[in-house]
């Protein structure tokens, strides 16, 4: 199974070098690759990995354990119990699920104070349901699905990847423009999962069919196994099992039933087997979502204010809940790739605004990170997305997923509101005026230019 290159490997060097280095803690939904990005890691920058994984061998590692928390005497049960040597000058000790062993998470705090000098990563899905968290002795970071970049890499198109890095299309060939989107299609099909990009990999020289088929079968297994997970972590939750599952399975289901393309606001009604529905009834489950990581909460502005932080003008009962990768919402609404392909321009609205979504989204490693706002005013304007630039103050975002680029909302909103900047996604190629409000440029760039506008490449990883 291929390793992949992902936009971690810098980040995780820089921790590596940090003179008042933490360990690291890192969440993430299950299998986005969080293993195989530290396990990569690690073998290029240490002599040997230590590995305890505590979903696996939970019970066999408690004994590393038994006489407490010292940082000296869980180094030396750990030789013992896994009969390998660790040395702290040239070695990496790494806790797989850590959320699993609740003396390993408090232990992170001990080897912060006591061992600042051991060189420790800990993983885990389950991070943000943490009860007893070690706050203050722990750097964190959130892992996502492979971004568009990384799926273009990672399907061995790197003469593609250098053309989504600059947020302009300025002097972009042609012939790029057509692979880029080519490739955007695929990926929209496969997303950033690594087990469904190692499906499509797998079946290169095959018949199409197979290759789809292998796809789909992964997204499925990926499925599965989350919805397994429901039940596994919601005893460290209010919510129930089946709660949870009716809420995420309702996700796709919304969102397939939109109109003109437009992921409408999540309605409660119905969504637990009843009519009688309010939103503190499915607060919890969205929140045990959320903890996994496994979805994305756009808050619903109806009005706004330059003058004020969107985080004061959002309501909490009006939201958009949104899937944390492409790939796998088309296959929850059983979209296929012959459809995504033709140019189903109702399936393809949402499912573009979606992945702008998440191209945004995989640039908030740390859990501090900025919330995410949609505008809605009735049905005469929407904006997908409406964030807020230290420099430009409240950008509108408009997403359209084919080349018809009219967009009577945005201009709406731009002559109502007066914003400094604002962007309009599309499949099409355009030459592009940077002195305009509007800046008109191609999907594929939407991370590029979210880091360019919101982040600052100094702050990006």
């Amino acid at each position: 199974m291929k390793i992949f290159s992902r936009n971690y490997d810098n980040y995780l060097a820089q921790w590596k070098n940090m003179e008042d280095r933490l360990p690291l803690l890192i969440g993430g939904a299950r299998q986005v690759g969080k293993s195989s990005v530290v396990k990569k890691f690690g073998e290029f920058h240490y002599e040997n990995i230590i590995e305890l994984n505590f979903m696996k061998e939970g019970e066999k590692l408690q004994t590393v354990f038994a006489e407490g928390l010292s940082p000296d005497k869980i180094i030396e049960n750990t030789q013992l119990v896994l009969n390998k040597a660790f040395d702290p000058e040239t070695d990496l000790l790494v806790f797989e699920e850590v959320g699993f062993s609740q003396n390993a998470l408090t232990s992170l705090k001990f080897f912060a104070e006591d061992a600042p000098h051991i060189h420790i990563i800990a993983t885990g899905s389950n991070v943000g349901l943490f009860k007893n968290f070690p706050v203050g002795k722990v750097e964190r970071m959130t892992m996502y699905p492979l971004t568009f970049r990384e799926f273009l890499s990672a399907t061995d198109n790197d003469l593609l990847v250098k053309y989504t890095d600059t947020p302009t299309s300025a002097n972009l060939p042609e012939a790029a423009h057509k692979r880029l989107m080519e490739e955007l299609i695929n990926y929209w099909f496969v997303g950033g999962m690594p087990a469904a990009i190692n499906a499509w990999n797998s079946h290169p020289e095959e018949t199409p069919l197979k290759r789809i088929k292998a796809v789909e079968r992964a997204q499925s297994r990926l499925l599965a196994d989350y919805r397994n997970d429901f039940g596994k972590f919601s005893n460290e939750h209010n919510a129930t099992p089946l709660g949870i599952k009716r809420i995420y399975d309702a996700i796709a289901s919304k969102i397939a039933d939109v109109e003109d393309g437009n992921i409408p606001k999540f309605k409660f009604k119905g969504v637990l087997g009843n009519t009688s529905v309010s939103y503190e009834d499915i607060v919890d489950p969205v929140d045990f979502l959320q903890c996994l990581k496994l979805v994305h909460k756009v808050h619903i502005l109806d009005g706004v204010s330059q003058q004020f932080s969107p985080t004061f003008q959002r309501k909490e009962n009006m939201f958009k809940l949104q899937p944390h990768d492409v790939g796998l919402l088309t296959r929850m609404a059983r979209i296929s790739y012959q459809d995504i392909k033709m140019g189903i321009d109702n399936y393809k609205g949402f499912i573009a605004e979606v992945f702008v979504l998440n191209e945004f989204v995989s640039t908030m490693v740390f859990p501090e990170e900025t919330e995410l706002y949609t505008f809605r005013r009735g049905n005469s304007m929407e904006i997908e997305f409406l964030l807020k630039s230290f420099e430009c103050g409240l950008v509108p975002i408009e997403v359209k997923s084919g080349k018809n680029t009219k967009s009577a909302s945005l201009t709406s909103f731009v002559e109502r509101y007066k914003p400094q900047r604002a962007f309009k996604f599309s499949a099409k190629k355009v030459d592009n005026n940077p002195e305009r409000v509007v800046q008109h440029l191609p999907l594929y760039l939407a991370r590029a230019v979210y880091v360019d506008t919101f982040r600052g490449k100094e702050d990006i990883i």
